[in-house]
């Protein structure tokens, strides 16, 4: 072996033996487990790989330097004297030191990754027991909305809107659950059951402001005196065959933003009232829609230049419109589509007829 190299047997034998420490790290029998994100492996195969590389980079280092000064030859030991005998061995200390630096870091770096694993571990415990939790009211809720009595079935309203209202993630089931409950047969026997009806449309309403990207399907509804006066239709709303019926549907005050539609509805109470009515960047749809009440009052109603009503293939039998105080960008087209309803009604005060 060249003299040269002699220097370096210490650094080569213990870079060997970090190699074995290693490969019988490897081979040393574990538990099975399932890894989790940042925490693989033993705590002495991580120190081991860290001194590996401290040794390798180290190794690297001193090669580098070795070639760069033009590979030169060291002093026989008796030639050093006391002085560079001592700082020879403040040089081996810090590299000692340097080591139990590396050690102390892969120590501290595997912690932090073991935090980190914990953390996680923890969050998804905490998200499992959340969901676990709304299940539970999910379940609750619509046990009470099957109750025969009309309080537990009011009660099962608040608290199934409620947990829409926290849990985004099932908003539009809870929704539709409540949907859903509208489209059951309505018993002619339970005078309650309108209120209970009433509630869940009306909080529905309430709540559809900060409920985006959720839609109400009201679809084959059955309606008994509705009271929407004053209410916000915001959104994406469906009452498509519906039916109204009654002494009053009330939609007076109501303000329309969004899509409405009421695609083959019967407005059968005998006074639907969609007076002082606005309708804003609105869509709103009567198509195939039929009335048949005695008086259908649009008086005073607004509609803005980005609104549109569709009234196509609509059917009015027997009818009063009242069109008083019609706002809109253009009133005669509003008249014009009722005048071309399937069946004749009449139009306003004078009862002139619309066909």
């Amino acid at each position: 072996m060249p003299p040269e190299l002699t220097a370096y047997l210490p650094a080569i034998a213990a870079f060997a033996a970090l190699v074995l420490l290693w490969w019988l790290v490897k081979r040393s029998p574990r538990p099975t487990r399932v890894p989790h994100a940042g925490a693989r492996g033993s705590m002495a195969g991580a120190v081991v790989r860290w001194l590996l590389a401290a040794v390798v980079l180290a190794g690297a280092t001193g090669t580098g330097l070795y070639l760069l000064l033009g590979r030169p030859k060291l002093p026989d030991t008796a030639a050093f004297t006391t002085a560079e005998l001592l700082d020879l061995l403040k040089i081996g200390l810090a590299v000692v030191g340097g080591l139990g630096a590396v050690v102390a870091l892969a120590v501290a770096y595997r912690k932090q990754l073991v935090s980190e694993a914990a953390h996680v571990i923890a969050t998804r415990q905490e998200d499992r027991e959340g969901t676990k939790y709304l299940n539970e009211r999910y379940g609750k809720a619509a046990e009470q909305l099957g109750h025969e009595s009309f309080a537990v079935r009011l009660a099962g309203v608040y608290a199934m809107v409620g947990l829409a209202d926290d849990w985004a993630a099932q908003r539009q089931t809870c929704v539709d659950v409540l949907c859903g409950y509208l489209r059951t047969p309505y018993p002619e026997e339970d005078r309650t059951e309108r209120e209970v009806r009433q509630a869940i449309i009306t909080k529905l309403l309430d709540h559809s402001p900060r409920w985006h990207q959720v839609s109400f399907d009201f679809h084959g509804v059955e309606f008994e005196d509705l009271d929407l006066a004053g209410r916000v239709v915001n959104g994406d709303f469906s009452f498509d065959h519906a039916v109204f019926r009654g002494g009053l549907t009330d939609f007076s005050g109501t303000r329309f933003i969004g899509s409405t539609t009421f695609r083959g509805a019967i407005f059968a109470a005998d006074r639907t009232t969609f007076w002082g009515m606005l309708a804003d960047r609105a869509v709103l749809d009567f198509s195939a829609a039929s009335f048949s009440g005695e008086v259908v009052d649009f008086s005073a109603t607004t509609l803005t230049e980005r609104t549109t009503v569709k009234l196509d293939a609509a059917e009015a039998e027997g009818c009063v419109f009242l069109l008083d105080e019609f706002e809109a960008r253009d009133p005669e087209e509003f008249e014009r589509a009722l005048r071309n309803s399937k069946t004749p009604g009449t139009l306003g005060d004078s009862r002139r007829p619309l066909s």
